[in-house]
C-alpha cells in the first residue's frame, strides 16, 4: 500500500479484484499499473471478501500510521490517455515490423508493464503519441 498512498492526493485510483475461482485474466491485468499479491501460506486462495478486507485494512493502516511521512506524487495520466498512447505505440510497432502475429501479445504485455512502471504524466503520454504519429505519418 506504500505505492498507493502517495497517489491518493492527486489521482483517481481503483482496485480491481478478480473472480474467486480464477482471479484476473491477462486481459484484465493489462489495464493494471500495479499489482498486489496476498501471501496465503498453506492456502491456495482467499475468497473475494477476505481479499477486499485485507486491502482495506492495509490502506487504513498505512494512511493512519504513515500519511504524515509521505510526499504526494504529481497527477498521473488518466487511463484513457494511457490507453490512447498504447494504441499509437502498437500501431507504430506494427508499421515498422516489430510486432507480428506470433509475438504481438508477448511484446505488448511487456511494453505495457515497462511503461506502466514509469508512472507517466499526461504530457509524457502526449509526447509518446506525437513520436508515434511521426512514425505513422499522421498530422498532429
Amino acid at each position: 500500500m506504500r505505492i498507493v498512498l502517495p497517489l491518493l492526493a492527486n489521482n483517481k485510483i481503483a482496485f480491481l479484484f478478480g473472480a474467486e475461482d480464477r482471479g484476473l485474466t491477462n486481459e484484465d491485468l493489462k489495464y493494471c499499473q500495479h499489482r498486489s499479491v496476498i501471501p496465503t501460506t498453506g492456502f491456495s486462495s482467499l475468497n473475494l471478501a477476505q481479499a477486499v478486507a485485507i486491502h482495506c485494512y492495509e490502506i487504513f493502516h498505512t494512511v493512519v500510521h504513515e500519511q504524515k511521512d509521505v510526499a504526494p506524487k504529481a497527477k498521473l495520466a488518466s487511463s484513457h490517455e494511457v490507453e490512447k498512447m498504447y494504441h499509437y505505440v502498437e500501431d507504430s510497432l506494427h508499421k515498422i515490423g516489430f510486432l507480428q502475429k506470433k509475438n504481438h501479445t508477448y511484446y505488448m504485455r511487456n511494453i505495457r508493464q515497462f511503461l506502466g512502471r514509469m508512472e507517466l504524466k499526461s504530457k509524457e503520454t502526449k509526447l509518446i503519441r506525437a513520436i508515434c504519429r511521426q512514425l505513422l505519418k499522421e498530422p498532429p
